[in-house]
């Protein structure tokens, strides 16, 4: 490691600090960086604001984030809200609350006990959500493993809208969609699809899907 990423970043309260190449950067507060920053790891306890582009290996919130530009990550832990300005890219993303960005999104492995808003394509290798506190959009998701429940006991169920899904093995609750094509397809309750293509098995639970059609 170069003698540059051994900087370490801290904030405690408020504070703006120029962009650069950290090893470890803790805000505990409120924190702005004014420039593209890349960090080895990277802890929220509060709010922050990178004005520009991020590149961290470990990124764990406890807040707020907010992004202007393109986020990379290998893993991310969200507890509160992620904000990204432009595309997202990632191995692994667990959130308790919501992940929004403004371009397209691209993990291995994405669970979400709460909401995403992606404007643009979600690609995703595993993809479980359990829709919870607001409604879910998303223009396109592409995936291989895609379950999207909605189930609460104490408020409001939510829903997710996209215009297409397609993945291999999907189930959805609550989803509204123009196009869901997948080789499994299993639609539980509380969904509006317009049609549904699939190669292998097609499960409608609650016989609310009149357009269907193997492939």
């Amino acid at each position: 490691m170069s003698g540059e990423r051994t900087k370490r970043l801290k904030v405690i309260g408020e504070g703006t600090y120029p962009g650069g190449d950290y090893e470890k950067v803790k805000v505990t507060g409120e924190g702005k960086v004014s420039g593209d920053i890349r960090a080895v790891e990277t802890k929220v306890t509060g709010e922050a604001h990178v004005k520009g582009k991020a590149a961290i290996n470990q990124l764990k919130v406890t807040g707020q984030l907010t992004i202007d530009e393109e986020l990379s990550s290998n893993e991310m832990n969200i507890i509160g809200e992620l904000n990204v300005g432009s595309s997202i890219k990632a191995n692994t993303g667990t959130v308790r609350g919501f992940l929004n960005s403004s371009g397209n999104a691209e993990l291995e492995k994405l669970h979400v006990k709460g909401g995403v808003n992606i404007n643009g394509l979600l690609n995703v290798g595993e993809l479980i959500i359990n829709l919870h506190g607001a409604p879910s959009k998303v223009v396109e998701i592409g995936g291989e493993t895609i379950k999207v429940k909605s189930r609460s006991f104490f408020s409001r169920s939510q829903t997710l809208q996209a215009e297409v899904i397609e993945g291999d093995s999907i189930y959805l609750e609550n989803t509204t969609a123009k196009l869901v094509r997948g080789s499994n397809v299993e639609i539980g309750p509380g969904c509006h699809i317009e049609k549904v293509e699939y190669r292998l098995t097609f499960t409608n639970r609650h016989k609310t899907i009149s357009n269907a059609k193997k492939i």
